[in-house]
């Protein structure tokens, strides 16, 4: 790898005391430093190595809620946390003392999952769409401006709850497989037929929180902020020759591998190809047995408009019974029959579509790139495995994958960026190819 691309500048990295009055320069302390995201995964965190002549630990002293602030210069472009996207200190680990040095491990996250500790969701939501629900509480409750609204994706349903007490993060992650998209179309069930799809993700990157449904995540388009246009997914090529200082060597895969192919037990047993709900309520004592199939129902997939992998002999028989009681007048005064506006069926289609989703997983060390973020979308195209001398397209498992999360690492002769991809469909297909 060219030296362009493994060099980098700490332009400021800061630790700011408590009071605020007293801060520490570590640009000359780090050793290396790790920053991650994930979709599964409601905050960002970062360790940072420390290396010091001097005591920093006890020196600052350093006893938790410190806020670091940082920003790097890289091949790639800027990497700052700053402001309201400063990281805090949780937690301090591996301390070495000596008459010559101080070493640990200082181990960073953002505010909101320290505020997260701190606070109680207890009110009573009354019937809104849920995609309101959650700007409520990131403002109220975690008292943050770290998102945007079209980084909000609206929902087509709405939804009645109380929050029974709990951690702010776990109502948001919580409401995440009952939200329906409103590119779900159709959606409830028709007679004995679940339609549409559900399953949202709620996650934060560098540039703040988002909460955002699985289809959006898929489609590469620009229907809303953060959405992968066709034309701007970064294409990423396997090659065993990399070419010195070339601007093609930043998208070069240095290596990757498959952590997760199909398994179609386990598929058949979460139910992914085909399940039934019975679903009883209370009030009217009646039982409805409702149908959802994978192969009618999901229509938006990374492979664009081509239906995902279905195996016809196994899967077209329900391999999964799903079980919900109504919650008619629960959540309503007085003899009002109405429901808290959950869909019958929200179980059976979340299960499907997070499960497809994570059909495959390859994990691939790439340059560092910091304005890849989780989420993202990006086109990976891997050599076929063959005895010619010929080099070929592997056209299975080349095409889109989405970043499930990602680590880019900061060191002096080594910047890169790791990433596991997640696909819910195989081939060789997008603009791409």
């Amino acid at each position: 790898m060219s030296q362009a691309l493994t060099d980098f500048t700490y332009k400021q990295v800061e630790i700011i005391s408590l009071d605020g009055k007293k801060r520490i320069d570590l640009t000359n302390s780090i050793l290396f430093s790790d920053y991650y995201e994930d979709i599964l995964s409601p905050c960002i965190t970062m360790n940072l190595q420390i290396v010091s002549p001097y005591s920093i630990f006890n020196g600052m002293p350093i006893r938790g809620g410190e806020k670091v602030v940082l920003n790097l210069e890289t091949p790639s472009g800027e990497f700052k946390l700053d402001g309201d996207y400063g990281l805090y200190v949780y937690k301090v680990s591996g301390l070495v003392s000596s008459s010559t040095k101080e070493m640990f491990t200082l181990h960073l996250v953002s505010k909101e999952a320290l505020t997260n500790e701190t606070v109680r969701v207890q009110k009573k939501y009354a019937k809104s769409s849920i995609s309101d629900h959650v700007t409520s509480i990131l403002k109220d409750q975690l008292k943050t401006k770290k998102f945007k609204s079209e980084n909000i994706e609206k929902t087509a349903n709405s939804y009645s709850f109380i929050g029974t007490m709990k951690k702010p993060l776990h109502i948001l992650t919580w409401l995440c497989p009952k939200a329906i998209p409103s590119s779900s179309g159709n959606s409830g069930n028709n007679g004995t037929i679940a339609k549409g799809v559900a399953g949202f993700l709620f996650y934060e990157t560098k540039d703040g929180f988002n909460f955002r449904s699985i289809d959006t995540l898929v489609a590469p388009t620009k229907s809303q902020s953060g959405s992968t246009d066709k034309e701007n997914i970064p294409k990423y090529t396997y090659t065993q020759v990399v070419e010195q200082g070339s601007l093609q060597s930043s998208f070069t895969i240095l290596n990757y591998g498959f952590e997760k192919n199909i398994d179609l037990m386990k598929s058949l047993r979460v139910g992914m190809y085909s399940n039934i709900t019975y679903f009883y309520d209370l009030y009217e004592n009646k039982i409805e047995a409702i149908t959802y199939k994978m192969n009618e129902e999901v229509k938006h997939t990374l492979g664009g408009n081509a239906k995902p992998p279905f195996p016809k002999e196994f899967g077209s028989s329900p391999s999964r019974i799903l079980f919900r009681t109504s919650d008619r007048g629960v959540l309503d005064p007085g003899n009002d029959k109405k429901d808290a506006g959950r869909d019958n069926t929200d179980m059976a289609k979340s299960f499907t579509r997070y499960n497809l989703l994570f059909t495959q997983a390859i994990n691939m060390t790439v340059p560092l790139n910091v304005k890849l973020r989780a989420g993202n979308i990006i086109y990976a195209q891997f050599q076929e495995v063959t005895a010619s001398v010929e080099s070929k397209v592997d056209e299975e498992q080349s095409g889109n994958y989405l970043i499930k999360e990602l680590r880019h690492h900061f060191e002096s002769g080594e910047l890169v960026t790791a990433l596991k991809l997640v696909r819910d469909n195989y081939g060789l297909y997008g603009t791409n190819q």
